[in-house]
């Protein structure tokens, strides 16, 4: 399969997108094109004021964007699945469909934490919140729901280790090294995994349903945004250096994002909708074997289940 370009992006005039962590790197970039293309974009974030310099930096680069409010800023703080529920009721109060969702916000090798609710922060925030979406069902729609993780995945431990809450905050170490980068790596390696196997268990309940929507999880590849760069930095002695050479050699953000923007608009896709749904998308924009556990029903459904008792539970309070 040839290279997917930007020029290969349909026209998405009278479509409406939500991109998290549209603000930097490769999620800028998502939201870019697909405003660029015609939709209506809603970029999701925490910061306002990060967010409308972003949507200026946008305007500014894609003048033909200027004035005409296709990209819009949504509050969206993920630390909480109140505040995450809001966002979702702000933004059903704004609109009536919703075509595509890109879940791309996400943090990676950090001190061990918990949010507000008392979830292990890597976990809360790359996935909790996905549950908090619904997508509309219009005739003739063509609804996607694309979830980036990475082939870290299949260093997550096995069997997930999030089956119950006290696996979710399973710091993954013993608390002397529990902020080591092993265990650091570790947690951002399970909530990857745990894209993939949301990805899995919402398109069963797309087609359980009758839906037409899918879902697909992807790697982008190795990608030198701003969050990968800013890693390098706390590895020591050799930080500077790495951080040199993942610039140099890694992926360009747009590059990356074009992975998640094939997902999400390429007709191929569409057209070959039982092979992509549900499935999880290498670095060349290629259906790719999951790990074994990525690649598992019964951890799936264990998650979707074990996740959503535990947002009722939180929200209910």
């Amino acid at each position: 399969m040839a290279k997917f370009k930007p020029e290969d992006i349909p026209d998405l005039h009278r479509k409406v997108a939500i991109v998290t962590g549209g603000n930097r790197g490769m999620g800028f970039h998502i939201v870019q094109q697909l405003a660029s293309h015609g939709a209506k974009v809603y970029l999701a974030a925490r910061s306002e004021a990060s967010a409308r310099e972003a949507i200026q930096r946008i305007e500014a680069e894609k003048p033909e964007l200027q004035g005409k409010d296709r990209v819009v800023y949504l509050k969206l703080d993920l630390s909480t699945l109140q505040s995450a529920q809001d966002s979702a009721n702000e933004y059903l109060r704004l609109e009536q469909r919703l075509d595509i969702i890109v879940h791309n916000a996400g943090i990676m090798n950090h001190p061990y934490a918990k949010t507000a609710d008392g979830l292990e922060d890597s976990m809360g925030i790359k996935y909790v919140e996905c549950l908090l979406y619904g997508t509309s069902r219009q005739p003739e729609s063509d609804v996607r729901v694309v979830i980036v993780s990475s082939s870290i995945h299949s260093r997550a431990p096995a069997a997930g280790k999030f089956a119950t809450l006290d696996e979710i905050n399973d710091p993954l170490a013993p608390p002397s090294s529990q902020d080591g980068i092993v265990a650091r790596y570790a947690r951002y390696a399970r909530s990857k995994l745990a894209n993939i196997l949301y990805a899995k268990q919402l398109q069963k309940e797309f087609d359980a349903s009758s839906s037409t929507a899918l879902a697909i999880s992807l790697h982008p590849g190795g990608v030198a945004t701003e969050t990968v760069l800013d890693d390098q930095e706390s590895v020591p002695f050799l930080g500077p250096v790495l951080k040199f050479l993942v610039a140099k050699l890694a992926k360009s953000p747009l590059d990356g994002a074009l992975v998640a923007l094939h997902a999400a608009t390429s007709p191929d896709v569409r057209k070959n909708s039982a092979t992509y749904g549900g499935a999880y998308i290498g670095s060349l924009a290629k259906v790719t074997p999951a790990s074994a556990d990525g690649q598992s029903d019964d951890l799936a459904k264990k998650l979707w289940e074990v996740t959503e008792q535990i947002s009722t539970e939180i929200l209910s309070e």
